[in-house]
């Protein structure tokens, strides 16, 4: 697995659906996926929670998987996976059959344990995955000490960080092992804070879309140039991102959908808990599209 894809944009890539929601439109999915990949972005994440992965079952997440793999050419390939230690690690053994080069491990939904339960399913996950694993960390169960920890297994190879806390995330790289590549989960709004820490990389939405415009992030997050990406993000961007966080993210993927719709790319609707479009958030999105360098649609 080439370990550097980890410091670029990762694309966390929509699952689209065939009338309305029915079910997963592989076609679409591979041809997402290739556009990205074409366009140069490092690393494709699928069953992500931008694919609304909580909402499909057994035989569309291996499509969606199946999809993505047929699109990729030069990426670093990524799963989800999700649920117990052994259906997680079958989900693993699957991806691994198809060349995924790692799997993102999703946090438990269990609503008990704390963060020495926490530690304790990921290593039983490490010990046990075919493939390298990378960890999502969403919530603050797990204490700095108790990451640091976790991070040293040598089969954990990258955390995905989308944690609003940064106060701990630069204590964990003064002390974290230096081969553990840490990501940006919070996406482009976040770029300036993390890449103040050395974490260049970043997920991305938008690049289900518009690659080149998370490519533009990363270039200008790698050169320094403070002015320069303050001005990408301002330039739609922020809006975007905006409109997707609002409500606990309920248009996270109705936004990346609509975009689609409107590049010539129909990836269907969403599932409930994941909400549609309002007229306002539709609006306010054509109206942040319109300072992209492609008109808004009319």
């Amino acid at each position: 697995m080439s370990r550097p894809g980890f410091d670029g944009v990762t694309v966390v890539l929509v699952t689209p659906y065939r009338d309305r929601t029915t079910g997963v439109n592989e076609d679409v999915a591979a041809e997402i996926a290739a556009r990205a990949d074409h366009a140069g972005i490092h690393a494709l994440t699928a069953l992500g929670n931008t694919a609304e992965m909580q909402q499909l079952d057994t035989g569309e997440r291996r499509g969606l998987l199946r999809a993505v793999a047929a699109g990729r050419t030069r990426a670093v390939l990524i799963a989800g996976v999700a649920g117990g230690v052994g259906t997680l690690l079958d989900e693993a053994e699957f991806a691994g059959g198809l060349g995924y080069d790692a799997v993102m491990v999703h946090e438990p939904a269990d609503p008990f344990g704390d963060g020495t339960g926490l530690v304790a399913y990921y290593e039983q996950v490490a010990d046990r995955s075919p493939l390298p694993v990378v960890l999502y960390l969403r919530s603050t169960r797990m204490t700095g000490r108790d990451l640091a920890g976790l991070v040293a297994h040598p089969r954990i190879v990258a955390v995905k960080y989308a944690r609003e806390d940064l106060f701990t995330l630069a204590a964990l790289l003064n002390d974290a092992p230096a081969d553990c590549v840490w990501i940006n989960g919070l996406a482009e709004s976040r770029v300036p804070a993390f890449a103040a820490l050395g974490v260049l990389g970043f997920t991305s939405g938008i690049a289900n879309v518009r690659p080149e415009a998370a490519l533009a992030v990363h270039a200008a997050a790698r050169r320094g140039d403070l002015a320069g990406l303050g001005e990408l993000l301002r330039d739609g961007i922020g809006t975007i991102e905006a409109i997707r966080a609002e409500g606990s993210g309920r248009f996270n993927v109705a936004v990346l959908k609509e975009l689609l719709r409107w590049h010539g790319v129909e990836a269907g609707d969403v599932r409930a808990p994941h909400s549609p479009l309002t007229d306002a958030a539709r609006a306010r999105l054509r109206d942040a599209v319109a300072s992209w360098p492609e008109a808004a649609p009319a």
